[in-house]
Order: structure tokens, then C-alpha cells, then sequence
């Protein structure tokens, strides 16, 4: 049985609204990997191959303003491999991303980008990168005019940079609860996601098992920057 584990982030802080909807369709996307599915030919129920998936979400509107630091810039993340921070919701945060095999990012556009709460988890990232090693990640942007391509160049800078595999993207404007299409887009989405991770989780089990460091090594790094600080 091959465990996948989902970690839903809404960085809105609007708790329960429009961005926290659509990241639910990509989790009940998510979900339905492993689970019975009447869609097969002949009507047969078929499911996924030995894979069983765990889902987490956790929200900024949850964190208390004190709870929530802003990266001081200090560099000591550099010098030490912790954040000068502590133990604040940015750094559990982090540890559950840790844990987690598929990481989902819900992202309302604010003025053109992401909203500030999204940007401190990409500020503090520094004393946890690559945070995205090994990691399949999505993006569910909601909006309500322009700025969607802006707030996804930001967020694919931020996965490029921690060695995220992207998986894709959903975006929808309005409210979400009116958006069939979008919803059934946002629903693949994060069936896609898991069966990535599963494809990646299996290719890197065959590689450790015949010794091939060099595949591993390859599987687990996106990032090929050859210069500056984002280099792993």
C-alpha cells in the first residue's frame, strides 16, 4: 500500500470562501485516487493500485496575527540552517510540508499577486529550501479580475527555486460555487496530482532497489540553476 499524503494550503484570508472552495474540489480530486470508480468500461469498478490518500489542510485565516511573522531579511537562516522566527505557524507550516508527498496551494489574487500571507511562506523559505524536494505541488487561484498570470508567475518562481514537479493550475473568477467547469478542472487537477506522486514514489522505489543514485538524484531535482543562493 503506497501512502500519499496532501497538504492543502489556503493562504486566503478569507476563511470558507471562494478560495478554500475551489481547493476543496482539488482535494475531493485528490481523494478519489484509490477509490472505487464506476467510470471503467462495462461498468466495472476499477481503483487505483495500492494507494491510499491522507489529506491536510491548513489555513492563514487559522493562525493569529503574533503566530504569523514576516521574514526579518536577518540572513541568520544562512549561517545556522534555522529561522531566527521560531516556532511560529510559518515554521509548522513547513514541517507539514515536510511530510507531505503532494502540496496544494490556494491562492485568491490580491492587487495583481498573491496576498501578503502567501508571500511570507515564499519570504521564509529561505531556512527550509528546497522545501519542494521530491514533491508534487498545485496551484487553485481564484480572482476576481486581471492578475492571475502575475500572482502564477510568482507562485512557479517559488516552486522552481524549492524544486517543486508543478503539476498544474486551476483558476477561476467569481465565485466558485457557480464555476462547474472550473470546479471539474480543479477536481483532475488533484486527481493528476496523486497519481504523479504515486508514479514518482514507485520510480524512485525501483531506483533505490537496483542502486541507481544517479536516478534518484534526477527525480528528485527540478531546479537547475547553476548561480546565486537558489542553487541545491
Amino acid at each position: 500500500m503506497r501512502k500519499i499524503r496532501v497538504l492543502a494550503i489556503n493562504t486566503s484570508p478569507r476563511k470558507g470562501r471562494n478560495t478554500e472552495k475551489l481547493l476543496d474540489e482539488v482535494l475531493a480530486g485528490c481523494r478519489s485516487v484509490g477509490a472505487a470508480d464506476s467510470g471503467a468500461a462495462g461498468g466495472e469498478a476499477r481503483s487505483e493500485e495500492d494507494i491510499k490518500v491522507e489529506v491536510k489542510m491548513i489555513g492563514v485565516a487559522d493562525a493569529a496575527p503574533e503566530d504569523l511573522v514576516f521574514c526579518r531579511g536577518c540572513w541568520a537562516c544562512a549561517k545556522t540552517g534555522k529561522c531566527a522566527c521560531g516556532d511560529d505557524f510559518i515554521k509548522r507550516l513547513y514541517d507539514d510540508m515536510a511530510a507531505a508527498d503532494v502540496v496544494i496551494f490556494g491562492v485568491p489574487v490580491y492587487f495583481y499577486s498573491v496576498p501578503a500571507q502567501c508571500k511570507v511562506i515564499m519570504d521564509r523559505a529561505l531556512a527550509y529550501m528546497p522545501a519542494g524536494s521530491g514533491k508534487v505541488v498545485a496551484t487553485a487561484l481564484t480572482c476576481g479580475s486581471a492578475g492571475v498570470l502575475s500572482a502564477l508567475q510568482t507562485m512557479e518562481s517559488f516552486y522552481s527555486a524549492n524544486d517543486f514537479l508543478d503539476a498544474g493550475w486551476v483558476a477561476t473568477y467569481g465565485k466558485t460555487d457557480d464555476k462547474e467547469k472550473g470546479k471539474k478542472v480543479a477536481y483532475g487537477l488533484g486527481r493528476k496530482a496523486v497519481r504523479l506522486a504515486a508514479i514518482m514514489g514507485k520510480a524512485e522505489d525501483e531506483a533505490g532497489a537496483e542502486g541507481d543514485d544517479e536516478l534518484l538524484e534526477d527525480l528528485r531535482h527540478t531546479n537547475h540553476f547553476a548561480y546565486g543562493t537558489h542553487t541545491f
